[in-house]
């Protein structure tokens, strides 16, 4: 019995790990998925768990293409079942690293935060998109929008509902900006 149940884990884990790769971003180059420099690692916080690369989710580095310069990194933390999140660390050409925090509603009120689920980032735009889940099936949970400007991101959208119910449709907008 034992046997049977360890095999079944390990099957389960071996079907997260082909789901966490379905999360990677396949279409960066090898440039792209350096190595994490120390002093970018010396920023992660202390609940950023470092995730097996070997589950096809690795730390993605864009070059900022701005006044400003550098390279923004958003670091693979703590893996679950339907989401990753990330920390994202802006390393400036002329400066050292540093956290970036976001906005999160919660109870109805802003609060904020260090992680992103599973971001997307368009360098030629400057958009950082999110989404995350506050329970597998949906229903309740956001998605937010930023826009990058001078060394941070700007809040541009924010949609959310805290109420979990069945339908797992488009979130209500709770930002948005002028």
């Amino acid at each position: 019995m034992m046997l049977r149940s360890l095999g079944w884990l390990t099957a389960a884990a071996m079907g997260l790990s082909i789901g966490f790769a379905a999360y990677a971003n396949t279409e960066q180059t090898a440039d792209e998925q350096s190595t994490l420099p120390e002093a970018v690692a010396a920023q992660m916080s202390g609940t950023c768990a470092p995730i097996d690369e070997s589950l096809g989710i690795a730390p993605q580095r864009y070059a900022i293409d701005d006044d400003m310069g550098g390279d923004l990194w958003l670091v693979p933390c703590n893996a679950g079942a339907y989401q990753t999140s990330y920390e994202a660390i802006y390393q400036p050409d002329d400066a050292e690293p540093r956290k970036l925090l976001f906005a999160l509603w919660r109870d109805k009120s802003w609060t904020g935060t260090e992680s992103l689920f599973n971001p997307e980032f368009d360098p030629e735009t400057g958009v950082l998109t999110d989404q995350y889940k506050d329970r597998g099936a949906g229903g309740c949970g956001g998605a937010r929008t930023w826009q990058w400007e001078n060394g941070n991101f700007r809040l541009t959208e924010y949609r959310a509902s805290e109420s979990c119910d069945d339908d797992a449709g488009e979130f209500p907008v709770v930002f948005e900006a002028e």
